[in-house]
């Protein structure tokens, strides 16, 4: 489908409305009932995440993961492949992650030549396997693949903190929380232009894939129509297979990355931000396109990146972070459902 003028209009009139419209609900709140200033309070998120070195870490972590979830989840989405599993993707990637530093410890390899790149493919295809799971319960029994997924998310965490609970075989018997052994410091992932290296490649691969190959216009036909899709002969299967595989991997490389990058142990805690829920949002804020999908992830890595700041600074809860996303979110669905007289009242129509 084309995309004309008047729908581009429409759009940015909708979401800047929505953004104007979470940030003054988010501020009248904040004054009314914390008694803060919400200018402060707001100010705070944005010098924190973006002018100071430990919010500017924080936030290239998380938007470095949040980009390579919201890829696979944008191509799932446009083929009308719901997966809300992006989180248990995620979790059982850092999980064959970790296992693969268990691995190669248990051989003595130290290396960070070899052994960064075998734990992000581990990570990888442990993402991949456990997406593979609610395509084929789709494609074999019809399972819904929002409940499948959404399942899967809780056996991904209870299996992973049975790994580190007091009797798991991965407590670390030293550590106070319930967390593993940590993994070796020659196996820290401290190079920043080796992760944006795999977030632009990602981005090209899964823009390519879905704009210029045949595989991404069954995806476009699926997504406009699946009576159309079956009628032109497309293999829906076979294409949620896929995808299930694409967007699962991307889930995974991604708690790859936080394992080597971030935490560098697997704890009860692990992926205590949602990423996977996190990222539902970010797709959704890029319209399903992958070129976009980068700009949206820097939004959501900068609000939650400095929300923890704007929590010990003003007192201001970081759940204002997941309230903003709540009713951006909201406010775009109401508006897009009215972007027909969106584009009448600016005269596109």
């Amino acid at each position: 489908m084309k995309v004309t003028r008047g729908d581009l209009a429409a759009s940015f009139v909708a979401y800047f409305v929505s953004f104007l419209l979470a940030i003054g609900l988010g501020a009248v709140l904040i004054y009314f009932i914390l008694h803060v200033n919400p200018f402060y309070a707001l100010s705070i998120i944005v010098t924190s995440a973006l002018f100071m070195s430990v919010g500017q870490q924080t936030t290239f972590y998380i938007l470095v993961e949040l980009t390579l979830i919201s890829l696979g989840l944008a191509l799932s989405y446009r083929a009308r492949f719901w997966n809300i599993g992006a989180d248990g993707q995620y979790i059982f990637g850092a999980i064959l992650g970790m296992q693969t530093v268990f691995a190669l410890e248990h051989i003595h390899v130290y290396s960070p030549f070899f052994a960064i790149p075998a734990i992000l493919l581990m990570g990888l295809l442990g993402g991949m396997l456990y997406g593979l799971i609610p395509a084929l319960l789709k494609v074999v029994l019809n399972v819904n693949e929002v409940l499948s997924s959404l399942m899967l998310n809780f056996i991904a965490i209870y299996f992973m903190t049975w790994l580190v609970d007091v009797t798991g075989p991965w407590k670390d018997p030293y550590a106070a929380e319930l967390e593993s052994y940590p993994i070796p410091y020659s196996y820290y992932l401290e190079n920043p232009f080796a992760l944006v290296a795999i977030t632009v490649a990602a981005i090209i691969i899964i823009y390519l894939l879905a704009e210029k190959t045949s595989f991404g216009f069954k995806i476009k036909v699926m997504g406009s129509s699946l009576n159309a899709a079956e009628y032109s002969g497309i293999r829906k299967g076979t294409v949620y297979v896929y995808l299930g595989i694409i967007s699962g991997g991307l889930s995974g490389l991604a708690g790859a990355i936080d394992l080597l990058a971030v935490s560098h142990i697997l704890s009860s805690m692990f992926d205590s931000l949602y990423m996977g829920y996190l990222s539902i949002f970010t797709t959704w804020l890029a319209s399903l396109n992958p070129l976009f999908v980068v700009l949206s992830s820097m939004l959501m890595s900068t609000l939650v990146s400095g929300g923890y700041f704007m929590e010990a600074i003003s007192g201001v809860s970081m759940l204002f972070v997941y309230y903003f996303e709540g009713i951006v979110f909201i406010s775009i669905i109401i508006f897009e459902t009215m972007k027909d007289r969106l584009k009448r009242m600016m005269g596109f129509e």
